[in-house]
């Protein structure tokens, strides 16, 4: 099955962005390939949660990213595959808020959990028509 292939250290950055983004949602993006493994990613995007300060439950990707990431594909560099988030407090799926914000079908979510601000889990999704579907996470440890 085709699954999120990760290495530890863009896992770790992740997961690091989320602690310290506490109480808030840390947010980017995930830049990469596909194959025919499933997704490749090569890079973590941060972005700043754009997000009104009082909405602890959402983030907001900040435009010039996404504006930056979409004319350097056009260039021929690096392609979005997905976005990352964390749930500060929550469990590592999709919420009601994710489902209704989420632009773009075929993308790979990333939702890291904490729970009593620690790290819990971390897993993945594929954005369909109407819903999210669990999707392998596959982390490879570093060689260099």
């Amino acid at each position: 099955m085709s699954g999120l292939n990760l290495s530890r250290a863009l896992l770790s950055r992740i997961e690091s962005a989320a602690l310290a983004s506490l109480p808030r949602e840390c947010c980017g993006l995930l830049t990469g390939a596909k194959s025919k493994d499933g997704w490749d990613v090569a890079a973590v995007e941060p972005s700043r949660n754009i997000a009104p300060d009082d909405c602890c439950d959402r983030f907001e990707i900040d435009p010039a990213l996404l504006l930056r990431l979409q004319k350097a594909a056009r260039a021929g560099g690096p392609r979005m595959i997905g976005v990352y988030h964390s749930h500060p407090a929550g469990e590592a799926a999709p919420s009601q808020v994710d489902l209704a914000q989420a632009w773009q079908t075929g993308m790979i979510w990333l939702i890291t959990a904490l729970k009593a601000g620690k790290l819990a889990q971390t897993r993945a999704f594929l954005r369909g028509e109407k819903s999210f579907e669990a999707v392998p996470l596959r982390i490879w440890e570093n060689t260099q």
